[in-house]
């Protein structure tokens, strides 16, 4: 019998990460939109990075936590993302560099999976786990994993934007659980890279959580190879 019946995934930072880097693309829309022209030296790149940390952290982890989410509601999460990272935007630019980086990354291309994703989930589905996505994310993911082409890796995709709450609320678990029908919360493993909303909420949630550190090629491997 295996450790568990469900393993779920969080998507950035733990099977997947963009390239370039957010803060650079943030970085390239503006300027290349004519949306800002002081954007132009590795200072301002630094500056976008910390605004880009500072405002994922205050529109995730902040106020909204316990606040219901949908599409449109992540749409705005983004839109506000956007404006305090490059709040030096004129009003005319604006729309036009959130629609532009909204479908920059919507595209597969903008991904990478990490080197050693494919063989993880591979072993994982050989030993009889049953494999998810549970992520902050909208619609956009869906799209992200077919143009991948590894949507068959996974049983189900849990995205925020479908379950009505994001990490890390406990009501995304408990809208998970609900999606993927389990009764025993302590068959559940949740593995992501972000404590408070991977681990401690899994864990207040009742289900077994793991704490992923990308400080190595194989870094999930290492951290599943008792599975």
């Amino acid at each position: 019998m295996t450790a568990y019946d469900w393993i779920l995934f969080d998507s950035t930072g733990t099977l997947m990460t963009p390239e370039p880097e957010p803060a650079r693309a943030y970085h390239t829309a503006a300027t290349a939109l004519g949306a800002a022209t002081a954007l132009g030296s590795e200072h301002a790149l630094e500056e976008v990075r910390q605004n880009l940390k500072a405002a994922m952290k205050r529109h995730f982890f902040g106020d909204t936590v316990d606040q219901p989410t949908d599409e449109t509601a992540e749409r705005r999460r983004w839109q506000r993302i956007v404006t305090d990272t490059l709040g030096n935007l004129p009003e005319r630019h604006a729309k036009r560099v959130f629609d532009s980086l909204w479908n920059h990354f919507a595209s597969a291309d903008t991904w990478r999976l990490y080197e050693d994703v494919l063989a993880v989930l591979e072993r994982l589905k050989s030993k009889g786990y049953a494999i998810a996505v549970a992520s902050n994310f909208d619609l956009r993911l869906q799209t992200i994993l077919e143009g991948m082409g590894i949507t068959h890796h996974f049983d189900a995709v849990l995205i925020s934007s479908q379950l009505g709450w994001s990490k890390p609320s406990t009501r995304f678990y408990d809208a998970a659980v609900g999606r993927i029908g389990i009764t025993d919360r302590s068959r559940l493993l949740m593995i992501g890279d972000t404590k408070q909303g991977d681990v401690d909420a899994a864990r207040q949630a009742g289900l077994d959580a793991r704490l992923l550190v990308r400080d190595r090629p194989d870094a999930l491997a290492e951290l599943t190879n008792d599975l």
